[in-house]
Formats: C-alpha cells, sequence, structure tokens
C-alpha cells in the first residue's frame, strides 16, 4: 500500500516497499516484521512483556479508519481496528497496532464452566470484590453478615480470618459533631474578609442553582432552568446565573449520557470516574459544595444540580449501558449518596453547607465574628459510632 509523509510542510508519495519502514519509525513496530491479523470469530490469548498478565478475548469484527501520525514526518495511512469480546464479558476496540506490542496464538473456544468463572472474576474486580483472606476473585464471595464490608470465598476463609477481623467487625454510623478546633487561637482580619467573600460569592451561586436563577444556551436560544436531557454530551455551553449577569460560565456537559453507550437511557459514567479520580480527594472533602461551585471546571456543579432535578439524584446509574456492571459498585454507591445528602441540605437551605475552610489547615477566621462579618455556614466533622 503506497501512502504520503508530510516533512517541513511537503507531501511526499512513498512507495509500498517504504511505508514498512515508515511505520517502524513512527510508531515503533519491529522492523521486518509482518503481523497478520487474527480472524473474525477467533478466540486468541495475549501478554504484554510489562505486565505479567494474560488476557482471553474473541475478534468480533474490523474496520478500517484512516489516521495521521502528528509526529515530525506526519504520516499518512489506514490502518484497521477490531473489536473484541472477553471472556469476562467486556467489549474493547484495539488498534493493528496494538499487536505488534504483545505476543498473541490462537486458542480453544473457552468452555462454558470457564466462561462462568471467567465472568464471575470479571463482576468481583469492577464491584471491588476480593476475598479477605485468601484475595481470589474468581469464586462466589459471601458477605460478612455482621459488617456487611468485607467477602469471603466460603465459612473456612471466614474462621482463618476471624481472629483479625472480629477487631474491627462493626456496623458503624456517622454522625456530625461542632468542630472543637473552634474557635480559632488566633484570628487573622484579612485571612477572614477573603474568605467570606469568597464563600459569599460561592454561596449566591449556590443559590441561584437550587431557586432556578440561571439560564444556559442551547442551540442559540437561552433557556430557563433547563433539564438535563436538554443538553448533550461533550457540547459545549454557555450559562449565566442572575446574580452575576456579567459573568458567562462556559462548560462541556460530561455529566449525563443518553447516547450509544447508555443505550439510550439516562447514565453518569463519566461523572463516577470523575467522582472516583478527582473529587475523593482532600480539596473536595473539605470544601463541600462551595469548592465544587468555585472549582476550575464549574459544568460538573452545573450539570450535577440539573441531574438532581431532573433524576433526584446527581448521578443517575443503570446496569444497561457498556460498562456492563452487575450492580453498582459500592464506591460509586457511596460516592453519589454523600454527594446527594449535600445537594439535598444545600436545597432545604442554602446555608446548610459545610464551611470550605472548616477542615484546612489555615481554618475558617470568620468563625464566630459578630454580625455581617461572622461565617453563617457549618463547622462539623464527621464522627463514626458503632451502630446498637
Amino acid at each position: 500500500m503506497a501512502g504520503t509523509i508530510v516533512r517541513n510542510g511537503e507531501v511526499l508519495t512513498i512507495c509500498a516497499e517504504d511505508m514498512a519502514t515508515w511505520k517502524h519509525i513512527l510508531m515503533g513496530t519491529e522492523e521486518g516484521t509482518v503481523t497478520a491479523l487474527p480472524e473474525i470469530g477467533r478466540w486468541i490469548k495475549y501478554s504484554n512483556e510489562d505486565e505479567d498478565m494474560e488476557f482471553r478475548c474473541k475478534v468480533c469484527s474490523y474496520e478500517d479508519v484512516e489516521f495521521v501520525e502528528t509526529s515530525l514526518w506526519g504520516l499518512q495511512d489506514t490502518e484497521r481496528i477490531f473489536v473484541v469480546e472477553y471472556d469476562g464479558g467486556d467489549n474493547k476496540t484495539l488498534e493493528e497496532r496494538f499487536l505488534n506490542t504483545v505476543n498473541w496464538s490462537y486458542i480453544p473456544p473457552p468452555g462454558k464452566e470457564e466462561i462462568e468463572t471467567a465472568v464471575l472474576k470479571r463482576n468481583n474486580e469492577v464491584l471491588g470484590y476480593s476475598c479477605q483472606t485468601c484475595k481470589s476473585t474468581s469464586n462466589k464471595l459471601v458477605k460478612c453478615s455482621a459488617c456487611k464490608k468485607v467477602h469471603y470465598c466460603n465459612q473456612d476463609c471466614q474462621r482463618k480470618d476471624w481472629p483479625t477481623h472480629q477487631e474491627v467487625c462493626s456496623r458503624d454510623k456517622v454522625v456530625l459533631q461542632p468542630n472543637p478546633r473552634y474557635p480559632l487561637a488566633e484570628v487573622k482580619q484579612q485571612v477572614a474578609i477573603a474568605q467570606k467573600k469568597l464563600q459569599d460569592d460561592n454561596n449566591a451561586a449556590l443559590k441561584d442553582g437550587f431557586n432556578g436563577n440561571f439560564k444556559i444556551r442551547i442551540n442559540g436560544v437561552w433557556v430557563r432552568n433547563p433539564k438535563a436531557t436538554d443538553l448533550e454530551r461533550l457540547c459545549k455551553y454557555e450559562l449565566i446565573h442572575d446574580s452575576d449577569e456579567d459573568n458567562v460560565v462556559h462548560f462541556k456537559h460530561q455529566t449525563l449520557d443518553t447516547g450509544e453507550h447508555a443505550r439510550g437511557e439516562p447514565a453518569s459514567c463519566d461523572l463516577f470516574l470523575i467522582m472516583e479520580r478527582k473529587m475523593d480527594d482532600d480539596k473536595f472533602k473539605e470544601g463541600g459544595l462551595h469548592y465544587l461551585v468555585g472549582w476550575q471546571d464549574p459544568g460538573y456543579f452545573w450539570g450535577m444540580l440539573l441531574n438532581f432535578f431532573t433524576f433526584g439524584t446527581v448521578a443517575p446509574f443503570h446496569t444497561n449501558c457498556h460498562c456492563k456492571f452487575p450492580k453498582m459498585p459500592p464506591k460509586y454507591k457511596e460516592m453519589r449518596k454523600k454527594w446527594d445528602k449535600m445537594f439535598s441540605r444545600a436545597k432545604a437551605c442554602p446555608t446548610d453547607v459545610q464551611c470550605m475552610f472548616a477542615d484546612t489547615t489555615v481554618g475558617c477566621h470568620s468563625f464566630g465574628l459578630k454580625g455581617d462579618a461572622g461565617c453563617k455556614f457549618k463547622h462539623d466533622i464527621a464522627v463514626k459510632k458503632a451502630k446498637e
């Protein structure tokens, strides 16, 4: 297959013989090696030299796609991508060049029991389950009937772990209590003023959101208080809220998917990943809703708000999407419960939100100050207590 390369703005045509050399240079394939692609319908196994793992999958289909290698040489060519289905049930799209980085070979189709074990292992792993004793994920695991927090393969594994587990086996509840660090021993007036100004601005945006005092530009038309389903995934929007009409908020809609991935039923898979990777750090734990409102990507607060009013939760979830979760992962459930509770409290009372400085090292310097100078938000700490 002939192709072209672009060097210093000049387009050059190269013959089929030289194309392999350019692919070797630009894509890192082994020189002189031609990899035949697996046949559709066949099962293969492959392993990566850098990882001590083996994967088994069935080749489902191929598709030719054009690409431009954005490197110094700018290779333009056509490459095949292929869709595979793993023995655990996941589907994935792989690039032709991927086969040059792994060792693969044909294998017989796995039997019914092998498939069932692979699906069980996959489901346990995506849910975060493993045996507390032997760490296996290949068995049907059962929860500890007392604490409901850990899993075991069977009673034998549970008995082996009991001498250790009995020390922590309890069901806890979380209660809020006033933070004993307040009032601060030393209050800095300038810090107090700056903190209060920032929180008041963020709380004004919060109140605008919960009162429906905002509008979003959709298809060139300003729509007052729209539904989450009125926006399209990954499209860019403009938003204005009443307390700051001169400031246009620009954001990309990434908190809801109703398309092919979600199979037409609203789901927030992208948002759950953001919750897990970014919103679970100390900044969000300390700052709560006020930090989320003022975050560098404001689209997440407004998107979660639209979800909350449209579906009654900040992150709708179902098991029919392409993620193929057998049920909601416990971590997702915990994160959604936390944010739903914060949104519910703020909806009922806009000042019933955690002070975004209360749990920081600096602390809230406007706590306890008289009149308008004082912080009007919560300064609580979460304390775990064993359920009776």
